[in-house]
């Protein structure tokens, strides 16, 4: 007999149908998920910019604010699987990589697990590496207001120092953690435990924060994906959006014959419905496996783009699932390993531990 309905056949590999979004649609309880998107370029004076530029942060720049289409998203959270860390579709399994993240956002794969303090004395550590010291109404648990971020580093004062304007530097580049690279649910708070791994400036391309990207975005993936009442992502939603247009061009907005500036799509703004059918009936010649094949922009991408390793940030452990999608690095794609458990980890997280290091 035919299978009808949503998820595998054989549920001994996908094992968590019961829970995933799929089964809500099928049963006809639709859901669009949103993006906690808020990240808008107001550039820090000329001083503060140089010195991000020398970090590993610089290329972050030069990104232009884009609009989410929650619709897209919601069809890729239907699509993704937590137990494997990939895109199921017509073609084959696919995922964002971490060479990926390394040619959209130009941020190191390769170095130090970003990983420190989870807890301390926040006020002492806001004084001597920003210059201020919030409020406890500002200070939730370990985490800060972006409110303030944006209101106390605003003007860089005249006949500064070097420590002044690095302490603005640090702020702006603990802002663009917590708005784009590591948006949470939230969407007005960002952690501070990144703020330590910020003290040295100069060091900052020893960590793989390219990692810290990825990881953050399958997190936020794999929550959507299990039935919840969660509607927000979090994560960097820009970077997966990007990736789905460059690997499925024909979701991608176009340029208008007209205008240089006019951005047009043949998919409607409300078109959920659609964009899963265009998904349902995608060929093989549709689906772009190595869109960056030829650009050298971005210099050699190590072997480890192509490893099957944990993706860490502090507490949160992901799968980097290079083995299952090796036609995205021009590779032939072999019988993969079964993928890790990551049952446990995925419970893992700081939500709630104000105190826990």
């Amino acid at each position: 007999m035919e299978h009808i309905g949503p998820g595998p056949i054989n549920p001994s590999l996908l094992n968590l149908q019961k829970d995933h979004v799929s089964t809500n649609i099928w049963n006809g309880r639709e859901v669009t998920f949103r993006a906690r998107y808020n990240f808008r370029q107001q550039l820090p004076s000329a001083p503060v910019l140089e010195v991000i530029r020398n970090t590993t942060f610089g290329y972050i720049l030069d990104i232009c604010t884009i609009e989410i289409n929650n619709h897209l998203i919601t069809t890729l959270v239907e699509r993704w699987r937590p137990e494997t860390h990939t895109f199921h579709l017509p073609v084959g399994e696919c995922t964002v990589t971490i060479e990926y993240v390394a040619y959209q956002l130009g941020l190191p794969i390769n170095g130090a697990h970003v990983t420190s303090i989870t807890s301390g004395n926040w006020e002492m550590i806001c004084h001597n590496l920003l210059g201020a010291i919030p409020t406890d109404k500002q200070i939730m648990g370990q985490r800060i207001q972006m409110s303030w971020l944006d209101s106390a580093f605003v003007v860089l004062p005249q006949d500064v120092d070097d420590v002044v304007i690095e302490q603005q530097a640090r702020a702006f580049i603990l802002r663009m953690i917590g708005v784009f690279l590591m948006l949470d649910t939230s969407g007005s708070r960002v952690h501070l435990m990144y703020l330590p791994l910020l003290e040295d400036l100069s060091q900052t391309y020893q960590y793989s924060w390219g990692s810290v990207v990825l990881a953050c975005l399958h997190r936020g993936i794999c929550r959507a994906a299990i039935i919840s009442h969660q509607i927000e992502i979090e994560g960097c939603l820009h970077l997966l959006q990007s990736w789905a247009y460059d690997r499925i061009p024909m979701l991608a907005p176009r340029v208008g014959a007209t205008s240089n500036h006019q951005i047009t799509t043949n998919i409607p703004g409300h078109a959920t419905n659609i964009i899963r059918s265009m998904l349902d009936r995608l060929r093989i010649d549709q689906f772009v496996w190595t869109p960056y094949r030829n650009i050298t922009y971005v210099g050699p991408i190590p072997d480890v783009a192509r490893a099957r390793v944990p993706l860490i940030c502090f507490a949160l452990v992901e799968w980097h699932a290079a083995d299952r999608v090796m036609r995205q690095f021009g590779l032939q794609q072999p019988i993969p390993e079964d993928p890790i458990n990551l049952e446990k980890q995925h419970k893992m997280d700081l939500r709630g531990k104000n105190d826990y290091n």
